[in-house]
């Protein structure tokens, strides 16, 4: 018997989704908007991918013969007030009020690590992109923030531009240069559902003040850290791939 398998209304909608039965893996959902890019070949797609890119000593960029292919975001130990992001640009195309769902399955090579400051990384769905994270107006996205030393204690944060609902354990300790499979569930907004490789890990209302504007939100990536003095915190995310769906209305 085969690996593949298909549910009805596995995620939301009713729709016809095809998994991979090993892993969880989305292999196709049966949407009329879709997205998917596994980052293969010489370059990623700047048609839709952009990236903000301060002070990085190396550009954000594919991992050149690594099988599958990765997309790789690098935070230095330089002393800097560094930022490695990717997103659409801001073209906030994709709308949590139609159902949105994002997956993604990544990995750090390097956790975050602090120097004198902390070093952040996020990934999920976000407005418009902001230098300070908390100056993002509307998000859903997963946290991981070093500690002391490395954290790899993994968080959920919700924000639909009026109430913030931010550092939610998730219950899940990650391990660097170890995959795992990212999905955010937006089919009903009052109950935002954030999945580990299948598990559920936290459960938000969106819902109360979300306007249509404050709905829409594009794929993102992010790490980053403030400059200090001797700030040689690090951090490596690698990108396997990213799939959003959703419907037409």
């Amino acid at each position: 018997m085969g690996i593949v398998r298909s549910k009805w209304s596995k995620w939301a909608y009713g729709r016809q989704v095809f998994y991979d039965g090993s892993n969880g893996e989305t292999l196709q959902g049966m949407y009329p908007i879709q997205i998917y890019d596994d980052f293969l070949g010489e370059a990623y797609n700047t048609t839709y991918w952009g990236t903000t890119e301060t002070d990085l000593n190396t550009a954000i960029a594919l991992d050149d013969d690594t099988v599958n292919g990765v997309l790789e975001i690098i935070v230095d130990a330089d002393d800097n007030a560094e930022v490695g992001a990717v997103h659409f640009t801001n073209n906030l195309c994709l709308s949590m009020a139609q159902g949105l769902i994002f997956e993604t399955r990544l990995t750090f090579m390097v956790l975050p690590t602090t120097g004198t400051e902390t070093v952040q990384a996020v990934w999920g769905l976000a407005s418009t992109h902001a230098t300070d994270l908390d100056d993002i107006a509307t998000n859903a996205w997963f946290r991981l923030e070093s500690g002391a030393t490395t954290s790899t204690a993994l968080l959920w944060e919700t924000d639909n531009g009026d109430t913030d609902d931010d550092d939610n354990d998730a219950s899940t300790a990650l391990v660097a240069e170890t995959y795992n499979i990212y999905r955010i569930d937006c089919t009903d907004t009052s109950a935002v559902k954030f999945y580990v490789d299948e598990t559920l890990v936290g459960t938000s209302n969106m819902a109360t003040t979300l306007s249509s504007d404050e709905a829409k939100v594009q794929p993102y990536f992010n790490i980053s850290k403030a400059v200090s003095a001797n700030n040689t915190g690090t951090g490596t995310m690698r990108i396997d791939y990213v799939r959003c769906y959703q419907s037409r209305s």
